[in-house]
């Protein structure tokens, strides 16, 4: 199960390095046209994201030791992820009380069972928002890029 899992992660970064090539020569070949293309086609926050749209976290902890003491009644998008990749990724207005209820409570199983048979320690990490659609945005952005194999919701990408 491993190793079909690390070979997904290493396909879709090829396929993300093969778009990123082909956007840039495509852009060599119409400079006329390229500035429009990058503001339509890359919309991203430069508070929650980097520059190739990855979350930056505002905090991560580690689902095993159960510390609780960053953890605040904040509006976030959270992420369960270990080495293999991100496994799940949700929204909540109140951080603290949505991760015990994912520890405590067992109603996602497949989450349930990553978290036990983790490949080197679960995290549980945050992005903070201003808001509860801005965190909606994001959580639906990242699922369609990052297809997180423990969600329940699959969005469809855009073509």
């Amino acid at each position: 199960m491993f190793f079909k899992n690390k070979y997904c992660v290493i396909e879709k970064q090829i396929v993300k390095l093969v778009m990123f090539l082909n956007n840039k020569i495509y852009m060599e070949n119409n400079k006329e046209n390229a500035s429009n293309i990058i503001e339509l086609k890359f919309a991203r926050n430069p508070y929650y994201e980097d520059e190739n749209g990855y979350p930056v976290f505002s905090g991560s902890i580690s689902v095993k030791s159960r510390n609780n003491i960053y953890l605040r009644k904040h509006t976030a998008v959270y992420f369960f992820h270990d080495v293999r990749g991100i496994h799940y990724i949700g929204e909540t207005v109140d951080l603290e009380n949505r991760y015990f209820q994912h520890i405590e409570k067992n109603k996602n199983r497949k989450l349930q069972k990553a978290i036990e048979n983790s490949f080197g320690p679960m995290q549980f990490s945050w992005v903070k928002v201003s808001s509860k659609v801005e965190a909606l945005k994001l959580q639906k952005k990242w699922i369609r890029e990052f297809n997180p194999k423990c969600n329940e919701i699959k969005y469809r990408t855009k073509t």
